[in-house]
């Protein structure tokens, strides 16, 4: 795969944890990234030798009139992200590796659950969801037309 051939990823928060790790990792494997940070000297040291590949920009996803610009309304997702931000469990390297693997896959997931504990929150909310289906069967199959008889 050329240079020019590599994906490119846009990836936030690349100062500490899983960011710092992921840029680490993904120019690590020869793709091109979007490396960002509040203040783009503290990831000069993850381009650095990539300056081929690796643009670091400043990008403060707190500041809301940026993010709006940038991506769109940040909305409540973003304040309950903030509830455990730097707290998660996991490891950073490994995480990052498992996402590039997922991305580089011949299919890749539309969902990547990352750890233990997204996988028990998954496994929760789809037993919350089988037993809501479950309760609202038979409104919900009602809702089709009549089987016309034959």
């Amino acid at each position: 795969m050329t240079v020019n051939e590599s994906p490119v990823w846009f990836i936030t928060g690349c100062s500490t944890g899983l960011g710092r790790a992921l840029a680490t990792a993904v120019l690590g494997h020869g793709h091109r990234a979007v490396v960002t940070a509040r203040d783009p000297r503290q990831v000069a040291d993850v381009v650095a030798g990539h300056t081929d590949r690796a643009l670091a920009l400043a990008l403060d996803v707190t500041d809301k009139d940026r993010v709006a610009e940038a991506v769109g309304t940040a909305g409540a997702r973003r304040t309950s992200t903030f509830a455990t931000y730097g707290r998660q469990p996991g490891d950073p390297a490994r995480a990052s590796e498992a996402i590039i693997g997922a991305v580089a896959a011949e299919e890749p997931p539309l969902r990547l659950l990352l750890g233990k504990a997204a996988y028990d929150i998954a496994q929760a909310r789809l037993d919350s969801l089988r037993t809501a289906f479950d309760t609202w069967r038979e409104v919900t199959l009602g809702a089709d037309y009549p089987v016309a008889a034959s």
